[in-house]
């Protein structure tokens, strides 16, 4: 079985696609399959870290245009236009002369028009997605995501034979995070290890706001543990930074961020992906929104305490950040009941639900 994955990575976009396709990629090749990537080549991409990975990636052209929109507000990220950018991965599809079983799709610029026209050269189209905001034309779609109307938001967006896969259940978690999760520890509210991580790229430079506000408070007995993602283009400050306190330590691009999810009492992070990795490890949170795609679902789960929502980041500042903390600090039996909370949200099984997902692309396989 031949599958072709199509998405970015990237200073402005981040590293968020491209890690839960690679996870997807690595189950898929575990059972059999081949795969591989297409993807621009924008600042910032991944390419050789998905090659570590050992999976072929193929590097569509980038030029100044694609540069200049990625620093543009609200820019979906497909440039120059939709219809290059699918006649250049269908030149990439023919360099194979077989058929191509699979293509899976997680980019934010791309609906039903770019998808149409590669549907005549692939078998099956799977679109990962949790905008709900353009139609696609897909026999799959997942969107991991927690929403109160999940179904409800992607009517009339997909064809009414395409099978959905929605909610946490069919979370894309690397196996680190299964052997994390046999290993996980009750936590009794007390705070002497803290996590600040907020993405692979971190765009608004939330890291740098959340040391700073937390620095006051470093003393003997609290480690912080900081990780920026090999993307990030405030890394060298904030490794400057952390080396000049005391008992906070920087990490960049890591392979074991469930080991220091595991071993932290509370964490700082972004309401992107990494919630719902640090709700399977029961790990409280103090969440900030960083981009618009993040406000539906963070609501959502903060609803449910399971996190805590400080909400957009421009109204947050580093006083926020040192008052968050000293809140958790005073009530620790709210970091408890917040831990209960975050496990119950993804539950044990998530494994299952991407068992589930890889059947039925191996059932769909091109004869």
């Amino acid at each position: 079985m031949l599958i072709i994955i199509r998405a970015d990575a990237s200073q402005s976009i981040g590293s968020g696609h491209i890690m839960r396709c690679l996870t997807l990629a690595e189950r898929l090749r575990v059972q059999g399959a081949e795969v591989s990537f297409v993807c621009r080549n924008l600042l910032g991409n991944l390419s050789e870290y998905i090659r570590r990975q050992g999976f072929e990636v193929h590097l569509l052209p980038r030029d100044e245009a694609c540069d200049l929109a990625l620093k543009r507000p609200g820019q979906v990220w497909l440039e120059p236009t939709w219809k290059s950018d699918a006649e250049q991965t269908m030149g990439v599809l023919k360099r194979y002369r077989r058929t191509i079983d699979w293509l899976i799709v997680d980019h934010y610029g791309i609906d039903h028009h770019w998808q149409s026209r590669l549907r005549g050269g692939v078998g099956q189209i799977m679109v990962i997605d949790d905008l709900a905001n353009r139609h696609h034309d897909c026999d799959v779609l997942l969107d991991q995501n927690y929403y109160h109307n999940a179904v409800d938001r992607y009517h009339g967006l997909i064809p009414k034979d395409c099978a959905l896969f929605l909610g946490p259940y069919y979370l894309l978690l690397r196996e680190e995070f299964y052997r994390a999760r046999k290993d996980i520890r009750i936590r009794t509210g007390e705070v002497s290890n803290i996590l600040v991580f907020y993405g692979g790229a971190d765009t608004t430079n939330e890291t740098d706001k959340c040391i700073t506000g937390l620095s006051d408070y470093i003393s003997s007995k609290l480690e912080i543990n900081v990780v920026t993602g090999q993307s990030n283009s405030n890394k060298a400050r904030i490794k400057d930074f952390c080396s000049s306190r005391q008992n906070m330590y920087y990490h960049c691009q890591v392979l074991n961020i469930s080991e220091l999810m595991n071993k932290a009492d509370l964490a700082f992070g972004a309401g992107g992906f990494t919630t719902w990795e640090r709700c399977f490890l029961g790990l409280p949170s103090i969440v900030t929104v960083t981009a618009e795609n993040q406000m539906e679902t963070t609501k959502a789960v903060s609803d449910l305490g399971a996190i805590w929502n400080l909400g957009w980041y421009e109204e947050v500042n580093t006083a926020t950040l040192f008052k968050a903390l000293e809140k958790f600090l005073i009530e620790p039996s709210k970091l408890v009941d917040m831990q209960k909370r975050a496990r119950n949200v993804v539950g044990a099984r998530a494994s299952s639900g991407m068992e589930q997902l890889v059947e039925v692309i191996f059932q769909r396989r091109v004869d």
